[in-house]
């Protein structure tokens, strides 16, 4: 690698050295350990822990969690703002603060003088504001994170990255969900909820500091201003891109059905306490570790859409594998332990397919448009595909079928029909991209 990396357009004059380089590269590494750390405790199981706490029911619960994916709508937009400024780091840090910091207050919802009701619209909508915060600038955060490690680098630094960011975040959850068990049989579950977001600001102020220590790589301006009209044909036009289109359109199909709804089913249906949740999660982050660097090296040796096909593939099984996770049976401990340990090897493959693919198919000039339209597109039907699962949780909550003698919730029906469209999208991958010889990425 050379030791300057220089812009080879006219209007950018600085350049990095390798050095600047390097350090980048590792605030990127601490960037995603303390992002996670936050994420993780603002999601998943905690997330509905809290909003249980708060007074909502499992419909509510799912549509809360599936904002982030709502909020990613906001991508087919944020290119007009991100698209004509050279240096994108200043509001790509300024943005992601913000999201944390909103995550924060949550933690003052509780003691809000005001009705129940009213208190879970107010988590709701800090919650809304926060990821629209966090997506506004998804595509350049994306673009500085990936344009900071070589090609020939990618597939082993993010495999690496997430190494890191898994195992350390789990760890967390691990000893929170106790902690926070502990609270609740002592009768103080809010003073467990202030613990969990005291750790979240500490977190947000790691992340903080991450960016503020990160170098930014000259990045080219688009030469002309890009209207409304532009941010959706641009990415339509670009026959390759194209297929990423569809693939992350059935992506956000298949696998939104069924995410916001894993927690919910654990603690409503299961009634499983946080610490075995918790274990299951950390056995889910070790077997996501171990996993990650196979499919780093796999991605370098075939390509990241290769290593899409088969991670996503497992994915569908794993859910579908959950069908069976019955209630009052040793098979709900068995299934929920199994589907964690597939889902973090699948994931891991996930991961860092998918963040890479719609990069290596953008072109370089108005990649902002390319990213943001493709995930924002991904996140609308990903949440018309959760609010068509959450309104099948509400109108079927009193559901209880039998099948080869198990009990079958709702739930378990819509983690099957997740898991057949996720397969899907796997075969997608394989006659549409691959076996028609699309170039290798």
């Amino acid at each position: 690698m050379d030791k300057q990396y220089r812009n080879n357009t006219a209007d950018i004059n600085y350049t990095l050295s390798e050095k600047d380089y390097e350090k980048s590269r590792l605030m990127v590494i601490l960037e995603g350990i303390s992002g996670r750390i936050v994420f993780g405790l603002t999601t998943g199981a905690f997330l509905t822990g809290f909003l249980k706490f708060l007074g909502a029911d499992d419909e509510l619960c799912g549509q809360i969690a599936a904002i982030p994916v709502l909020a990613s709508i906001i991508q087919f937009f944020s290119p007009i703002l991100l698209e004509k400024l050279n240096r994108r780091k200043p509001i790509v840090t300024t943005f992601n603060a913000l999201h944390r910091i909103l995550l924060v207050l949550l933690v003052f919802v509780p003691v809000f003088p005001v009705s129940v009701t009213f208190r879970l619209y107010i988590a709701g909508g800090l919650y809304l504001l926060s990821n629209l915060m966090v997506n506004m600038v998804a595509p350049a955060t994306t673009t500085i994170f990936i344009s900071l490690v070589p090609q020939k680098m990618r597939g082993s630094f993010f495999s690496l990255r997430e190494k890191y960011l898994i195992f350390i975040s789990s760890v967390v959850n691990v000893v929170l969900g106790g902690i926070l068990d502990n609270f609740e049989l002592q009768g103080k579950t809010y003073e467990g909820y202030i613990l969990m977001f005291v750790i979240v600001f500490f977190g947000m102020l790691m992340n903080l500091a991450s960016y503020l220590g990160m170098k930014e790589p000259p990045q080219p301006r688009t030469r002309s201003r890009i209207s409304l009209k532009e941010l959706f044909i641009m990415p339509l036009k670009e026959s390759r891109f194209r297929k990423i289109i569809i693939l992350f359109f059935l992506w956000g199909l298949s696998v939104n059905f069924s995410s916001p709804f894993f927690s919910v089913f654990m603690v409503s249906k299961l009634k499983l306490s946080y610490t075995f949740i918790t274990i299951a999660g950390l056995v889910n982050s070790l077997c996501y570790v171990l996993a990650v660097s196979i499919w780093g090296r796999i991605a370098d040796k075939k390509s990241f859409t290769y290593t899409a096909m088969i991670s996503i593939g497992l994915l569908g099984i794993t859910h579908t594998i959950w069908f069976f996770a019955a209630d009052g049976t040793i098979l709900e401990y068995i299934i929920v332990m199994l589907g964690h340990i597939l889902g973090g090897i699948s994931w891991a493959g996930i991961g860092i397919s998918l963040y890479n693919i719609p990069y290596e198919y953008t072109p370089e000039d108005g990649r902002t448009v390319y990213l943001g339209f493709n995930a924002a597109l991904s996140g609308l039907i990903g949440f018309i595909s959760s609010m068509l699962a959450s309104d099948m949780v509400g109108r079927m909550s009193d559901y209880n079928g039998i099948f080869l003698g198990l009990s079958i919730t709702q739930f378990q029906l819509i983690f099957l029909i997740s898991g057949q469209l996720t397969l899907v999208t796997a075969a997608y991958i394989w006659f549409a991209i691959i076996k028609p010889g699309t170039k290798k990425v």
